[in-house]
C-alpha cells in the first residue's frame, strides 16, 4: 500500500476517534445547557475550519452554489442531531447515546423507499432487525415496556433516537449534495446555517459561565468540529468508501471505551451484544449502499 493511502487511513482511524470524545467532554461543561455549547462548539471549529481553508486557498472558491435548499436543510439537521445527542448524554450515558445515534442507518432504511423509491433488499431486511434488536437490547425491555427506570431516562433514550433520526437525515442529504459540494464544503457551509439557527441560546448565557468553560468548549470546537472533520475529509478522499464505512464504527467503539476509563461508565454484557448488533447493522447498510453507488 502506498504511503499516502496509509496516512489517509491513519487520518480516518484517527478521526473516527476524536469524535468519540464529544459526548465525554460536554459532561464537563458546567452550567450551559446543550443549545449554547452546540453554538460554542461550532463557532470556535468553524473559524478554524475558515482558517484552514484560507491557508489552504480554497476559501475563496466555497459558497452557496445550486441545491441551496438542501444545504439549508443541512444545517438544520445538524442542529438536530448535535442538541439531541447531547442532551441524550446528559439523561442517559455516554454508551448508550453513542449507540442510539448509530441507529441512523435503520431510519435510512425505513425512509429511502419513500424518498428515493429504493426497493428494500435482504441485506436491509436483516439489518433493519439487527438494529431493532440491539436497541432494545440496549435500553432494556423492561424499561421499554414499563418505564421502570425513570421519565428522565425514558427523556434520554428519546432523544438519542432522535439524534439517529437527525443523523440519517444527514447522511442522505449529504449525498443529495455531494455532486455539487465537497465534504468539507458542507460542513463549512451547513455550519453557518446551523450557528444562524442556534443563536438565540447564548441569550442564556452569561460571560462568566462561558469563561468558565471556555477550555472544555475550545476542546470541543477545535479538536472535534474542525481537526477531526479535516482529517476525516482529506483522509477520505483516498480511502476506500468501504473502507471508510468499517473505520467510523471506531467511533461509538471509542466512545464507549473511554467513558468507561474516563467516567466508569458501566459497560454490561447487554450493552456489549447490542453494540455488536448496531454496529453490525450500520455496517451491512454502509456496504450495501456503497456497493449500490
Amino acid at each position: 500500500m502506498e504511503p499516502r493511502y496509509i496516512r489517509a487511513n491513519a487520518q480516518v482511524i484517527a478521526a473516527s476517534v476524536i469524535y468519540g470524545f464529544a459526548g465525554i467532554f460536554f459532561l464537563y461543561i458546567k452550567n450551559m445547557a446543550a443549545g449554547p455549547v452546540v453554538f460554542c462548539q461550532l463557532l470556535l471549529g468553524f473559524l478554524v475550519l475558515a482558517a484552514y481553508l484560507a491557508a489552504a486557498g480554497k476559501l475563496s472558491g466555497v459558497r452557496l452554489r445550486g441545491k441551496r435548499k438542501a444545504m439549508l436543510l443541512l444545517g438544520a439537521w445538524q442542529a438536530g442531531v448535535m442538541l439531541s445527542y447531547y442532551t441524550a448524554v446528559n439523561f442517559t450515558n455516554v454508551s448508550m447515546s453513542v449507540l442510539l445515534l448509530y441507529t441512523a442507518p435503520l431510519y435510512v432504511l425505513l425512509i429511502a423507499p419513500v424518498i428515493l423509491k429504493e426497493k428494500i433488499s435482504t441485506k436491509n431486511l436483516v439489518a433493519l432487525t439487527l438494529s431493532l434488536i440491539g436497541v432494545v437490547v440496549v435500553v432494556g425491555p423492561a424499561n421499554l415496556v414499563s418505564g421502570a427506570a425513570g421519565s428522565d431516562y425514558l427523556y434520554g433514550i428519546l432523544m438519542g433516537l432522535f439524534s439517529g433520526f437527525f443523523y440519517a437525515c444527514i447522511i442522505m442529504t449529504s449525498r443529495y449534495l455531494r455532486d455539487e459540494y465537497s465534504g468539507l464544503e458542507q460542513l463549512f457551509l451547513s455550519t453557518g446555517v446551523t450557528l444562524v439557527i442556534l443563536l438565540p441560546f447564548m441569550l442564556q448565557v452569561s460571560s462568566a459561565v462561558l469563561l468558565d468553560n471556555l477550555p472544555v468548549l475550545l476542546f470541543l470546537g477545535v479538536m472535534i468540529t474542525s481537526l477531526g472533520s479535516i482529517l476525516y475529509f482529506t483522509g477520505l478522499e483516498h480511502v476506500k468508501a468501504q473502507n471508510a464505512s468499517i473505520i467510523s464504527l471506531l467511533e461509538p467503539v471509542s466512545a464507549i471505551f473511554f467513558a468507561y476509563l474516563i467516567l466508569n461508565d458501566p459497560v454490561s454484557r447487554a450493552t456489549l451484544f447490542g453494540c455488536v448488533l448496531i454496529l453490525a447493522s450500520s455496517l451491512l447498510m454502509g456496504l450495501e449502499s456503497e456497493s449500490k453507488t
